[in-house]
């Protein structure tokens, strides 16, 4: 079987745990796919991004800006972005599976498989900008009424697709994201000796990740003489980013508290194996894998209280209400490392049971049974 996964929508650096999803999940999928054929659709800026070892790239010569462009033209007018049909069209898949939340090209004549990770957009809407917002219901709806099933990354997300999004249950399976093994003992080099304990929080600055009752609750415990550890932020500085320096420094904590950016995974991982706690105090996630992969490096991990890290197995004791920093301090006195109560899954797991998905799919042949998209333009044609 000849299976295209679109990278169209692939933006490094600026998806969050999506990226994370596409770096672990596509190379398993070359490691485990046996005699079926994997083939990468990417534009020429994305080209090689995701190595995986024996998958064909099939290139369209646009730029990211260019593919960006397409897309919201997709979205919102009648146009077709014929470049990318006819790409997939020449790479004869019997499927196509678009990992990123939306199908791109719009109007696929093969069988759909799509990926959600989120619909962060129908619960917390006061989130999500006016723009992204407007893009996520022109497109969103849509992509979920085509694709021919869908994977959620979590039980949670398949939940809300059901009740929220009137998904029929029997069309959407639940893959929780996998986890690459590391080695928790391995030495590793933290930033500077003279930093000393500090609490890591890797996140984009999107206001969804609370980075503000995170940082106002360091303050209240620096005011009470309490604070002994520094807080490091890593991830995406976002639009939303200023606000929260300007919050640091009305604070009287630029002394306190570190942001690196958005760093490689390397980094990421030096800043695990280095640090007291790892946090996070989410207002929503559709998965959680920071939590995974903490426990990974055998660090503690301290969340805010949602369904999903219940699903992922984390102990309700490290679970707290981050408004309170007495509750921080508590749970910095919990066991290290924190157990899950049931073991993560591989990405080879998660590969074998996406695989699986695409397979009983693809025994239809290519393109049978799918109807060819006539007019995008009502949103209906499905």
């Amino acid at each position: 079987m000849r299976i295209v996964v679109s990278l169209l929508n692939y933006r490094p650096g600026l998806i969050g745990g999506a990226e994370t999803y596409l770096q672990g999940l596509i190379p398993a999928l070359a490691r485990v796919r046996g005699a079926d054929e994997l083939l990468l659709l990417s534009h020429r800026e994305n080209a090689g991004r995701i190595a995986a070892e024996g998958a064909e790239e099939v290139v369209v010569d646009r730029s990211a800006r260019g593919v960006i462009a397409a897309r919201a033209l997709e979205a919102f007018t009648p146009y077709r972005a014929r470049f990318a049909e006819r790409a997939l069209e020449a790479a004869k898949p019997d499927v196509a599976f678009f990992p990123q939340q939306s199908i791109f090209p719009k109007c696929p004549e093969v069988p759909c498989l799509l990926t959600v990770h989120d619909v962060q957009h129908l619960l917390l809407p006061r989130n999500i900008s006016w723009a992204d917002r407007c893009f996520r219901w022109a497109i969103y709806p849509w992509s979920l009424r085509r694709a021919d099933r869908i994977i959620a990354i979590s039980e949670f997300t398949k939940r809300t697709l059901v009740t929220h999004c009137q998904v029929d249950p029997n069309r959407v399976v639940a893959i929780p994201h996998g986890l690459q093994r590391v080695d928790s003992k391995s030495p590793t080099a933290i930033f500077t000796e003279s930093l000393g304990r500090y609490v890591y929080y890797p996140a984009a600055t999107w206001p969804h990740k609370n980075h503000e009752v995170l940082l106002r609750t360091v303050a209240a415990l620096r005011a009470e003489g309490r604070l002994d550890f520094w807080l490091v932020l890593s991830g995406k500085q976002t639009s939303h980013w200023p606000r929260l320096r300007r919050l640091i420094q009305r604070l009287d904590l630029a002394d306190r508290v570190v942001h690196e950016g958005f760093v490689s995974r390397e980094r990421v991982a030096q800043l695990y194996h280095g640090a007291e706690a790892v946090v996070l105090p989410s207002q929503f996630e559709g998965f959680g894998l920071p939590v995974l992969e903490a426990v990974a490096f055998g660090r503690r991990v301290i969340t805010s209280r949602l369904a999903v890290f219940d699903e992922v197995g984390l102990p309700a004791a490290n679970q707290i209400d981050f408004t309170q920093p007495d509750q921080l301090l508590e749970a910095m006195r919990l066991p290290v490392p924190t157990v899950l109560t049931h073991p993560p899954q591989t990405w080879d797991d998660c590969a074998r049971a996406t695989l699986e998905v695409l397979r009983g799919m693809g025994h239809r042949g290519a393109g049978q049974g799918v109807p060819k998209c006539i007019s995008c333009w009502t949103n209906t044609c499905l």
